[in-house]
């Protein structure tokens, strides 16, 4: 009796630890499934952040701002086209009068803002023209639902929704651009040069348009010429046009045959400069690159049309018209 009664009693301990096992599991059930949700969340925001360095950072810019966002000097707006995704520059009587709240911890205006943001990104802005295929109305947002996948688009919503917009701003940093010394203002330097920060990088600052002081239009050193309309040897005018994220600082330019364009490429993505009806266009040029091409010596007078032909710049407005006058 006494080894059955010893048998029991293990039984019993047994039994006892394995409920008690089940139990301290079943109650850390919610923190167990807190963390797996949170990561779950921490791994969409890295990803949408990706997503939106890739396809967003040049129209919205590293932190949200849009085109509200200022130079690094101060002095103005970058002139960006964006729209302003980081709210958090709007007071709180601003914010209520805004009709979507992208970060709210309000349900309905969770729900408002999460069709409005999946809208956007899959149709642009307007959506009736991208929808319709109307290239006769301007686009100020290209549509990216043939870009981006589902999950891709879920986690771009979730990152405007949910992320934290220095985190976004701090990995853009890290991703693209001038150092964080350099695209500091002088005045607001501390700290920025030092250590590790003197290698960080920065998004780069919209470059100004005039010719600097001292120096003459058409001394831009050329890249090697794709198509240029024959060799480089107009004996006109110079022509400069600047791309900057995803725009030209010009949608209009006035030539002669024998007068040449340079194009120079300040922004972020790389593009490119061609011109329907004369057959000329540059190279595909990188941040910084420049290249001149000529108008043909027998070019007809009239006008021509001109576009970067890097998928979705044509559309988001990077195009213009080039008069060509007699000579």
């Amino acid at each position: 009796m006494g080894s059955v009664r010893k048998l029991a009693m293990v039984v019993v301990i047994g039994l006892i630890a394995i409920s008690t096992a089940i139990t301290v599991y079943t109650a850390n059930e919610p923190n167990r499934r807190g963390s797996e949700t949170t990561e779950q969340e921490d791994v969409a925001i890295e990803r949408g952040t990706s997503l939106y360095i890739t396809y967003c950072l040049q129209c919205h810019g590293p932190a949200g701002l849009g085109m509200a966002e200022d130079n690094a000097d101060g002095t103005g707006k970058m002139g960006r086209v964006g729209g302003i995704l980081n709210q958090s520059i709007y007071s709180e009587e601003q914010l209520d009068g805004l009709a979507v709240v992208f970060q709210s911890d309000d349900p309905v205006k969770q729900g408002i803002a999460e069709d409005w943001i999946r809208f956007r990104i899959m149709y642009g802005i307007p959506a009736e023209s991208q929808v319709k295929q109307d290239s006769n109305v301007p686009v100020q947002m290209p549509s990216f639902r043939h870009d981006l996948g589902v999950e891709q688009i879920n986690d771009l919503v979730y990152l405007i929704m949910h992320g934290n917009w220095n985190y976004v701003y701090n990995t853009a940093l890290h991703t693209t651009g001038l150092a964080v010394c350099e695209a500091t203002p002088e005045a607001d330097r501390t700290g920025m040069c030092e250590g590790d920060m003197h290698d960080a990088v920065a998004y780069p600052t919209v470059p100004p348009t005039a010719v600097p002081e001292g120096e003459e239009e058409g001394t831009a050193e050329a890249t090697p010429e794709a198509n240029t309309g024959g060799e480089n040897t107009g004996t006109g005018t110079d022509h400069a046009i600047t791309s900057v994220d995803t725009a030209f600082d010009t949608n209009a330019i006035t030539v002669k045959p024998g007068d040449t364009i340079t194009l120079t490429n300040n922004g972020f993505l790389d593009h490119d400069l061609y011109v329907d009806g004369l057959g000329i266009e540059t190279e595909l040029l990188g941040n910084g690159d420049s290249q001149t091409i000529t108008i043909p010596a027998d070019a007809a007078p009239g006008e021509y049309q001109f576009w970067c032909t890097v998928s979705g710049h044509k559309e988001a407005g990077m195009q213009g018209t080039i008069t060509v006058e007699a000579p």
